[in-house]
């Protein structure tokens, strides 16, 4: 095998095991992780993938998740299915590339304060040698959301990540509408918080 197939083999690998952590990536997501330079380019590397690819329009953009010859090509064992859950793990992938690509991003960690409280952010990343924790909200009720705030101040008054760090991570919410930031920083008020709008880190 020559020096420039070893290198596609290995770049698709890399583009396979990206897949498997994120779910599902846009092919602009794909595109600027791995570097592959123009939309066009892009288009024809994926195109040489598309055994190992499942894939659907979104908007303007084309969205990508792995095949069972995917997932077998990389021994993965996590299937996802096209959803009503699609739309949000976009939009945290989204943020992954807003905030920089942080090299600890972890989705959907169980996170425990004591005995009583257990905490699910959609995602935990670390920046600048601190934790951080993001929330999506898409299609969830208020109602939900206020519930799960709850649970983040109640994590935040048992003090034992403070005691343990010397600081409570900052909690990043994006959400769908103005609207809805309003509510969602009145309902932060005593937590570090930082609400956006989707539209503006699209």
């Amino acid at each position: 095998m020559t020096t420039t197939a070893v290198n596609r083999v290995e770049r698709q690998e890399q583009i396979l095991h990206s897949l498997a952590q994120f779910g599902f990536m846009s092919r602009l997501h794909i595109q600027r992780l791995h570097r592959l330079g123009s939309a066009r380019n892009a288009q024809k590397v994926l195109k040489q993938m598309e055994d190992y690819l499942h894939c659907f329009r979104e908007g303007y953009d084309t969205v990508y998740y792995l095949s069972k010859l995917g997932r077998d090509m990389i021994g993965s064992a996590k299937q996802v299915k096209r959803s009503l859950q699609t739309k949000h793990t976009l939009m945290r992938n989204d943020f992954f590339f807003h905030i920089g690509c942080p090299s600890y991003w972890r989705n959907e960690q169980k996170i425990t304060a004591g005995e009583k409280i257990t905490l699910v952010p959609d995602a935990t990343f670390m920046q600048k040698q601190r934790y951080h924790f993001l929330e999506i909200d898409n299609t969830q009720t208020m109602t939900e959301n206020r519930h799960k705030i709850e649970r983040y101040k109640e994590f935040h008054a048992t003090g034992l990540f403070q005691q343990q760090y010397k600081y409570f991570p900052l909690l990043h919410i994006v959400t769908i509408n103005r609207s809805r930031m309003k509510r969602f920083t009145e309902m932060c008020e005593g937590l570090p918080a930082q609400v956006y709008l989707y539209d503006d880190i699209r």
